[in-house]
């Protein structure tokens, strides 16, 4: 069984968290200074000569007409923060089902879920004695493709942004920093997106230095890859001690570290 540290999916279901947080905070707060502005017109009812009634009658209705509008506005963002909700949680579903598979891998494997590195998150790192893999897993639906030119095409369609491109780049900025931390260690990095629901047709080679696998294939992508340079069990371990530098950068991450026995 692979070492395993960090939890997957800790990322995803934080900033979900975090979206719906901020809009309830917005709305509340509005609604407080609002029905703060309310309360002291009402207040003002009590004869005090500083506001005609029609004044304080007007004042009080735009009062109450801004908190409907503002009730209104909070509940449009919280559906759309739902829906955004659903599609988080179907990612972290996702990478969750990736991290369970990738603890079936042997012993010599060391597995890091949900790396957070100044050049963004990462799902999955593995690195072993067949090299180090950068993991990202995809919960599309649909049908997966080459657009010809590197990227992805989903049911036909180009995406919505370039996600190879910018998803290697992300690699390649933290194989920066990994190789700074292991000096004198030289490594190709495998870039992979795991699809967990998709039907992948886009062929090696035709999204340039990363791999489309799916769930299914991956153990047998990792485990048993024949190409490229090998790695020795001291230089695996140089580079995987590099890698936890970097996510021990991250407070958050020792809280779901779980670290497995090397002999299972």
């Amino acid at each position: 069984m692979a070492k395993i540290l960090g939890e997957s999916g800790r990322y995803v279901s934080d900033e979900a968290v975090r979206q719906r947080r901020r809009i309830l905070v917005t709305v509340c707060g509005i609604i407080a200074v609002l029905g703060l502005i309310v309360g002291i017109i009402l207040s003002s009812y009590i004869p005090l000569g500083w506001l005609a009634g029609w004044g304080k009658a007007a004042i009080l209705l735009v009062a109450l007409i801004g908190i409907w509008a503002i009730d209104k506005w909070g509940n449009e963002k919280l559906t759309v923060i739902e829906k955004k909700q659903d599609n988080m949680r179907r990612g972290a579903a996702g990478e969750i089902q990736v991290g369970n598979l990738l603890t079936n891998l042997p012993d010599e494997f060391c597995v890091i879920n949900d790396l957070s590195t100044p050049n963004g998150n990462i799902d999955h790192v593995v690195v072993g004695p067949t090299g180090v893999f950068v993991l990202d897993t995809k919960a599309w639906r649909g049908v997966v493709a080459s657009d010809g030119k590197g990227e992805l095409l989903l049911n036909g369609q180009p995406t919505d942004k370039p996600y190879v491109r910018q998803f290697v780049g992300r690699m390649m900025g933290v194989r920066e920093k990994v190789l700074t931390l292991a000096p004198g260690m030289e490594s190709h990095f495998n870039a992979v997106f795991v699809f967990t629901t998709a039907r992948i047709e886009a062929k090696w080679g035709t999204t340039g230095y990363l791999n489309c696998v799916t769930d299914d294939q991956l153990f047998n992508y990792i485990a048993e890859k024949d190409f490229g340079k090998k790695l020795k069990t001291e230089e695996a371990s140089q580079i995987a001690q590099a890698f936890l530098g970097l996510a021990h950068m991250d407070k958050e991450f020792g809280r779901g570290t779980k670290l497995q026995p090397e002999n299972g």
